[in-house]
């Protein structure tokens, strides 16, 4: 996922040959080849428990006081939109968006023009130069998308712009479940739009997505015993009525439970805009108490359950990118996470792996890396380095595509399009592969150990974008 000012993108076994000739068949006319087979989706069990080390698989990754300490750190990371009495970005990079876009109004949905006065007008409508003003802390009240621009309107450079087979959108920063504290910065003129940050993002929201918040409902909400999702669209429950599904990674406060159900905190909003309490249920098993034991087998448990997910760039259509894969694998476990892959990989210990040869870098993974806890990155993707497979590193990531060239240059792409187990040359089999820029370990920049902080001794900082 890429910081405000970059546009990085990274990105069954039988039939296998009469699949993959009919693959390149395609590459050799460098067009994209959607949903199509590569070597590792077949060869590799998409199970990430099958590569669990059975002798290590519940010895813990970090020891309980020390991940104890680090959870505590993480809750104050999230409920800090809530005790901030200045917004925590600057001017420039709340407008950042109207600048970067004001001379490219782009292509909406069906590849429809943007009008030339479109960025303007929305620019209009901000009024960036009072910002901040009329700041309140607020939580959201559904899976809200958090827009660079106040608009819902998809932006693309080129008309075949986004949707659901090109899950892109330039104005999608990121998503966030229901229930995150946010500090409203800015309140559009037409006061259907509010400028919000969490502890982790930027970004213009719906204003009927969130609600304000009195010293009461956070007194109420911020308890110090909270529930994480560890299954992916969990129900949420009164009684017998589905509120919502909660993705997993999503925080909500406690307040017990019986032998079959956790009763937790979820939030409405009354006619005024007001945050109101209302208590809910989660069936016993799709959440944890906060923080899950750091144990490899919880960690492959919850990759287990994100496995062939779909991809979405910053959340859109409420899926996951690389970065919000990781962020919400490890968010149940107390360990803070920023948005985009940069940050999260220099959060925590981050060892280079620049200027090494790619089998010096692979040497260095394998003895250095410990499985289920650290992340490898190349610019622009973020990925879990899960152990070692007949002598190669494996990892979990989710990633939309590879690279291809053809023989008169031009290039192509293998759409994949989901959360996967590969090695760390996923398609590497197929002779048209735009190597080395499509290979994962070519690419390798460095490697960051969850857990341990930074070597500059630093604290961690919360995502600027």
């Amino acid at each position: 996922m890429r910081k405000r000012g970059a546009a990085k993108r990274w990105g069954e076994r039988p039939g296998y040959g009469i699949v993959l000739t009919l693959l390149l068949f395609m590459l050799a006319w460098g067009g994209v080849a959607a949903g199509a087979v590569i070597r590792d989706l077949g060869d590799l069990s998409q199970d990430p428990l099958s590569y669990l080390d059975r002798n290590a698989a519940d010895v813990p990754l970090l020891p309980p006081p020390e991940q104890a300490r680090l959870n505590a750190e993480s809750d104050l990371l999230y409920f800090a939109p809530w005790h901030r009495t200045e917004p925590r970005h600057t001017p420039e990079q709340a407008s950042w968006g109207f600048r970067e876009y004001a001379g490219t109004p782009g292509y909406g949905k069906g590849g429809r023009p943007h009008p030339k006065d479109w960025i303007r007008k929305m620019a209009a409508n901000a009024h960036l130069d009072d910002y901040p003003q009329r700041m309140f802390p607020a939580v959201t009240v559904k899976r809200v998308d958090f827009r660079i621009l106040p608009t819902h309107e998809p932006h693309s450079r080129y008309p075949n712009g986004p949707g659901i087979d090109n899950p892109f959108d330039n104005l999608q920063e990121s998503s966030a479940p229901a229930g995150m504290p946010v500090l409203v910065t800015l309140v559009s003129r037409d006061r259907k739009w509010f400028l919000a940050e969490t502890s982790h993002l930027l970004g213009w929201v719906p204003a009927t997505d969130i609600a304000a918040v009195d010293p009461e409902f956070m007194k109420t909400w911020e308890n110090g015993r909270y529930m994480a999702i560890v299954r992916d669209k969990a129900p949420v429950t009164v009684g017998k009525r589905v509120l919502f599904r909660a993705p997993l990674g999503a925080i909500f406060p406690t307040t017990g439970g019986d032998a079959e159900r956790a009763w937790i905190w979820t939030v409405a909003r009354d006619t005024r805009g007001k945050a109101l309490l209302r208590k809910a249920s989660v069936v016993k098993g799709v959440a944890a108490e906060m923080p899950l034991p750091f144990t490899p087998s919880h960690v492959a448990r919850l990759a287990r359950e994100l496995a062939g997910e779909p991809y979405g760039w910053g959340g859109l259509y409420g899926r996951r990118d690389c970065s919000s894969l990781v962020r919400d694998i490890f968010t149940p476990f107390g360990l803070w996470l920023p948005r985009n892959s940069g940050d999260q990989a220099v959060a925590w210990k981050f060892t280079s792996l620049r200027n090494l040869s790619s089998a010096e870098k692979e040497a260095l993974i394998v003895r250095q890396g410990a499985p289920w806890r650290t992340l490898l990155w190349t610019p622009g993707h973020i990925m879990l380095y899960i152990g070692v497979h007949n002598g190669k590193p494996l990892i979990f990531h989710n990633f939309w595509s590879i690279k291809t060239r053809d023989a008169d240059g031009k290039r192509g792409k293998i759409i994949v399009g989901r959360a996967a187990v590969t090695t760390l040359h996923p398609g590497g089999e197929l002779p048209n592969l735009d190597s080395p820029r499509a290979d994962l370990l070519s690419g390798l920049e460095g490697m960051t150990l969850l857990g341990e902080p930074p070597e500059n001794g630093t604290a961690k900082q919360e995502t600027k974008p």
